[in-house]
């Protein structure tokens, strides 16, 4: 299946996906240093975002979430690509100052039709998300 959206940050990335149907922020959402939800009773716990596709509904704000996703991709511990529904300013900041490609406004609900553990190729270039689901 493939997506079509906008284009938040230019580039091209490919990788399992992880799924969060919530707001994530940068700062007290990912620990730099180990590519983790670290943050207590959250959906994903410990899981790493290192690598992966990440999924999620939008950001939320701290001016101090870019700073974090910048140190997270300079130490290899950032998303690979980031889909979001609509992105808001201080998540494309992030994205940008990490250099990481960023897709939101996608033609079908990306939430719905992404799973944790899909495959999924992101073209931010050309606003392209290629999902290949995973075998069950």
């Amino acid at each position: 299946m493939i997506l079509k959206g906008h284009m938040v940050n230019n580039g091209v990335a490919e990788g399992e996906a992880v799924v969060y149907k919530g707001a994530f922020s940068f700062l007290g959402d990912l620990d730099p240093r180990s590519g983790k939800v670290p943050a207590k009773g959250h959906e994903l716990e410990g899981q790493s975002l290192a690598g992966k596709v990440f999924v999620f509904t939008t950001g939320k704000g701290s001016t101090g979430g870019p700073l974090i996703a910048y140190d997270a991709k300079k130490r290899g511990n950032a998303p690979a690509a980031m889909i979001c529904l609509e992105a808001e300013p201080v998540i494309v900041s992030g994205a940008i100052m990490a250099n990481i490609p960023m897709v939101d406004k996608l033609d079908k609900n990306p939430l719905e039709v992404i799973s944790t553990g899909d495959y999924v190729k992101v073209n931010a270039d050309k606003g392209t998300v290629e999902i290949i689901k995973k075998e069950n």
